[in-house]
């Protein structure tokens, strides 16, 4: 039990007492808040004097950054985008996180040129040696999609060419929240796409379909990059608490089932386990979108992982013949047993899933006595990236508003190409003025 309190974020005051208005206060129009932290309710004003102190733990500035993101005033917005550059990394990374939450245009600037200092520096080297690096990175661009600024989402995307399986798809994820002609061009060309994964794809035709887009069709399969049985992480707080500070701030856990083509599109497919009230279904469940496994892309998705000794084609089915069989068992709030056989909950679902095959994501002593419960932060930490082969990359190209018809900026542009069997467009989408 000490492990689960010392887990509860700092924050989780603010998910029991809810932040109250009462008026404006002083000349700089900071409404008085509510804030629930150790040193009882502080107005707004003071609880951004002390998010501000860099001479404060990370947990005592956090608590009032993640406090001040329900803030509605201008000046509150424009401190709190400063702190996105903060030097302490933890803060930076509730700052990031808060921003989003915020909708906070003022942060934008700040967000790309974390994401893109990021994106430099693993060009340089290895793919992920930095876990909390990487993941405050793609919370950044979780972020940007949240704040929806056309300028800095189009910086954001020229840089998808150059970057792995998981950026993409969250990148793919960010034009999708855009709404934008310039967005669902994007995704479009994602969708059409022979260069990239089926994952990413699956996410572009999902996005489509949401925004009731045209989509190109299917087209050739590219088939490396996530493979089926790779243990999959987004974010989330409910079933084990999650800190945004001292621990990854990965919540769910899941298992990638794979993709394939179904009604004109590519699905796919992966089966997770959710509290038992979660809709369109609670417990051990299946289900076909990107969207139901991160909430409605409340969180990012921030990747696939699996053991250190990589699992055989023969594991991985077994893998996936263990997850079925356990479709529609409960979910176990009590966290007690969460590998079943009877009730799980999401990472213990993996784990009994990966045991079945002869695979151990994560050591034994996290699973009992003072490491229970074993929560997903503690199983990213222990698997390793699956990156199968290098993905294929090809330049961006600019489309210009030379491009002349619809037909032609769909059917051509990021990955160049002409694709086949494109749909007439609907007259009110128009092409982009400035391409990519």
């Amino acid at each position: 039990m000490n492990k689960i309190l010392n887990r509860l974020p700092v924050s989780a005051a603010f998910f029991l007492f809810p932040i109250s208005y009462l008026s404006a206060a002083g000349n700089l129009k900071i409404e008085t808040l509510s804030v629930n932290v150790s040193g009882g309710p502080k107005t707004a004003e003071t609880a951004l004097a002390g998010a501000l102190r860099q001479d404060k733990s990370a947990d005592y500035r956090c608590a009032r950054i993640e406090a001040l993101g329900a803030s509605k005033d201008d000046f509150v917005a424009r401190e709190l985008a400063i702190i996105v550059n903060d030097p302490d990394e933890d803060v930076k990374r509730c700052a990031t996180r808060t921003a989003g939450l915020q909708k906070n245009i003022h942060a934008a600037e700040a967000l790309l040129a974390n994401f893109e200092d990021y994106h430099r520096k693993i060009r340089k080297g290895a793919y992920e040696n930095n876990l909390g690096a990487r993941l405050s990175a793609i919370d950044s661009i979780w972020s940007l999609g949240e704040i929806g600024d056309p300028i800095t989402l189009k910086k954001l995307w020229r840089l998808y060419s150059e970057s792995d399986e998981v950026v993409k798809l969250n990148m793919a994820v960010s034009a999708g929240k855009a709404k934008s002609k310039d967005g669902k061009q994007f995704l479009y060309n994602i969708a059409g796409s022979a260069q990239d994964s089926s994952a990413v794809r699956a996410a572009a035709y999902e996005l489509l379909a949401g925004l009731k887009a045209p989509m190109p069709a299917v087209g050739r399969v590219f088939s490396a990059g996530m493979e089926k049985g790779d243990i999959i992480y987004t974010g989330g707080w409910l079933g084990i608490p999650q800190s945004w500070i001292k621990d990854l701030p990965v919540g769910h856990v899941g298992l990638f089932g794979g993709a394939d083509v179904r009604n004109g599109r590519i699905v796919v497919t992966i089966y997770d386990c959710q509290p038992n009230e979660f809709k369109p279904a609670g417990g051990v469940r299946k289900i076909f979108s990107w969207s139901d496994f991160t909430q409605q892309h409340k969180y990012p998705f921030y990747g696939n992982r699996t053991t250190s000794v990589h699992p055989t084609q023969v594991q991985r089915e077994l893998i996936i013949k263990a997850a079925i069989s356990k479709l529609g068992r409960r979910y176990n709030n009590t966290h007690i047993g969460p590998k079943g056989p009877d009730t799980f909950d999401c990472v213990g679902y993996a784990e009994y899933a990966y045991e079945a095959a002869g695979l151990n994501p994560t050591p034994d002593d996290q699973e009992t006595g003072l490491g229970w419960p074993l929560t997903p932060a503690e199983q990213f930490a222990a698997t390793v990236p699956n990156q199968s082969a290098p993905m294929a990359y090809i330049s961006a190209a600019r489309i210009g508003s030379s491009s002349a018809t619809l037909k032609k900026v769909y059917g051509s542009g990021v990955f160049g190409g002409p694709y086949s069997n494109i749909p007439e467009l609907p007259p009110k989408i128009v092409p982009s003025e400035t391409g990519y």
